[in-house]
């Protein structure tokens, strides 16, 4: 008798995950070939699954929950209209639910890139011209000072909307771009989204990162969030990784607190405007653009680039040490010296 029951029970089991198997993964709600739903803003998954039953999108509301529960799903649905071609299933429905909509895109912004590079890749995936870009957040290493004409559109100084609430924008000076501000990040963005709008999105998820532990310490440091900008797009350009990311930081702020030359190439690459790997000659180095650090003492008049969050940790956070030059091999490798004879005896290794 026992040996019947755990035969049947056995069969019961086997034949419940058969079911949610084959209800999941192989049950049409629809014998169609494509299938187009929309998921409204505001709308709960227990809103949305109620009413993709009821329009036979899916067959079980109760089984799409806990299928969307069961995979981490539930947090990561996006708003927007969706397309599933045959077969209409349960957990195709839920796949798609966590990608683009079908009036939406993703973008990416790299850490590094410039204003110039973003504007080149928008237009690139022929959202915009790259120009449209340039004139609404500035150009790169340029100052508008004493410029009549060309101010970026975005200048929302001293109160315009976009300012408001935005703690990062503060101590940005007016006359130069936005460099800087739009944080690296992959972003989901409607198609006909105006390019204000975006810009918008990316310098808010730039405030987002700054966190209020991070402003205590550069009001206990007595450093702007504009200085720490800066200093971590140069980071950004100069070294890759985390570790020596804090330790070129801590060289940086201290010959920059005995007003030394910083003498980055990084910098004068972005003043003369070249792209691709950074590279200079001695008359990029004599150039008399204030971006020019091996000219002028002191941080250059704003960031190079927009960097990633961990560049601006490492600018904030520095890890002391007793180095006062470094310099990079063209594998990567970054070579510190504690004096300049050390320094010069790193140029003729890496030049060998």
């Amino acid at each position: 008798m026992r040996k019947y029951f755990l035969l049947l029970s056995a069969f019961c089991i086997l034949s419940f995950v058969w079911f949610l198997y084959s209800e999941i993964y192989t049950a049409e709600a629809q014998k169609i070939d494509r299938l187009t739903f929309e998921v409204k803003s505001g709308e709960s998954v227990g809103q949305l699954a109620e009413r993709l039953e009821s329009e036979r999108v899916i067959g079980s509301a109760w089984l799409f929950k806990k299928y969307l529960r069961w995979k981490n799903l539930d947090t990561k649905i996006n708003i927007g209209e969706f397309e599933l071609v045959a077969p209409i299933t349960l957990a195709r429905v839920a796949d798609v639910l966590s990608r683009p909509g079908l009036n939406e895109r993703e973008i990416t912004i790299i850490p590094g890139w410039t204003i110039r590079d973003t504007a080149q890749y928008f237009e690139s995936k022929g959202m915009f011209q790259a120009e449209e870009l340039t004139e609404l957040v500035g150009l790169p290493a340029v100052s508008y000072k004493n410029w009549k004409e060309g101010i970026p559109k975005l200048n929302v100084y001293p109160s315009a909307s976009l300012r408001t609430g935005l703690e990062i924008l503060k101590d940005k000076p007016w006359y130069v771009s936005y460099e800087g501000y739009l944080a690296p990040e992959t972003y989901r963005i409607y198609k006909n989204a105006k390019l204000q709008d975006i810009v918008l999105k990316l310098i808010q998820q730039r405030e987002s990162e700054i966190t209020d532990e991070m402003w205590q310490e550069m009001e206990k440091q007595q450093k702007s969030f504009y200085d720490i900008l800066i200093m971590a797009s140069i980071l950004e350009r100069e070294v890759k990784s985390e570790q020596d990311k804090r330790l070129v930081a801590d060289i940086f702020w201290r010959r920059y607190k005995k007003n030394w030359a910083l003498q980055t190439d990084s910098t004068v690459h972005y003043a003369v405007n070249k792209s691709g790997e950074i590279f200079t000659t001695p008359e990029d180095r004599d150039s008399i653009s204030p971006w020019n650090t091996y000219k002028y003492p002191g941080l250059p008049p704003s960031p190079i680039s927009n960097p990633s969050l961990v560049s601006i940790k490492a600018a904030l956070y520095p890890e002391k040490n007793d180095y006062w030059y470094f310099l990079t091999t063209s594998e990567g490798e970054v070579r510190y010296a504690r004096t300049l004879e050390e320094h010069n005896k790193n140029k003729i290794y890496v030049s060998q």
